[in-house]
């Protein structure tokens, strides 16, 4: 079983039970624990008949890999779209609807800081993207502590590992899905473009934002404007600004 089918942490976890739709395949809690959260999280999955395994935390460590799990392991069932074959299937389909909503879709190049992949797809989840595009190399990829920070979305978004970020973008241009990329020096704002199709915003690495390969595939850069003394944001937070940025303008 991947890493990446195991959520740790009491927030995330409380999440995943208060979701019934979850794909939720078993759960390993520390046990005899006084902790009032994780007790109401093990009555809550008796409720709903999951099954739950006893472990101790060196044991709950070993299976998720990781000894931030506040007592509790996760494995969970993914029955999302997990290759570029099953995101550009979904995609056709969307596009072949004319009563579907425009496709709001996210890539993230090269993100290093699985506490910011997670924050990303927590936040992208929230603005209702239909699905998230990151690269299998040099990049962080889901995980325990991804899912953690995402806080059970992880588990209800698509979030699909290619081999190449530049080919997807291809494709995506030729089904006439617009490519909006974010760049510092980008000449036009997030605030003034009029965007309401379909499209997928591409965000970079941290520190020095996407490649010049991939900013070449884009059809518009934009940037964030800054006012204060700081002169760029989080990769997170810049997702957040800009999904929320694109969601408001399709809403007006």
């Amino acid at each position: 079983m991947s890493k990446g089918n195991y959520v740790i942490g009491l927030r995330a976890a409380e999440q995943l039970i208060i979701n019934k739709n979850s794909q939720i395949k078993r759960i390993f809690a520390e046990y005899h624990s006084e902790n009032k959260r994780l007790q109401a999280i093990i009555k809550s999955a008796n409720e709903q008949k999951i099954t739950i395994k006893p472990a101790n935390r060196n044991r709950l460590s070993q299976i998720c890999g990781e000894s931030v799990h506040q007592g509790i392991v996760i494995e969970v069932r993914r029955h999302l779209i997990n290759d570029e074959a099953g995101l550009r299937s979904m995609i056709e389909v969307r596009l072949a609807d004319p009563s579907a909503k425009p496709l709001l879709l996210l890539m993230l190049e090269r993100i290093q800081d699985p506490h910011n992949l997670g924050a990303c797809i927590r936040t992208a989840d929230a603005a209702g993207v239909d699905a998230i595009v990151i690269g299998r190399d040099n990049a962080a990829s889901v995980s325990p502590i991804t899912n953690k920070v995402a806080a059970g979305a992880a588990e209800k978004i698509p979030v699909v590992m290619v081999k190449n970020l530049g080919k997807v973008l291809a494709w995506m241009g030729d089904y006439g899905i617009s490519r909006i990329g974010t760049s510092d020096n980008a000449q036009e704002s997030l605030f003034s473009i009029d965007q309401t199709d379909s499209l997928i915003l591409i965000m970079g690495q941290e520190h020095s934002g996407i490649s010049k390969m991939i900013m070449n595939r884009c059809d518009e850069l934009i940037n964030i404007p800054m006012h204060g003394s700081v002169s760029s944001l989080n990769v997170s937070v810049a997702t957040g600004v800009c999904l929320f940025e694109l969601v408001r303008k399709r809403m007006i």
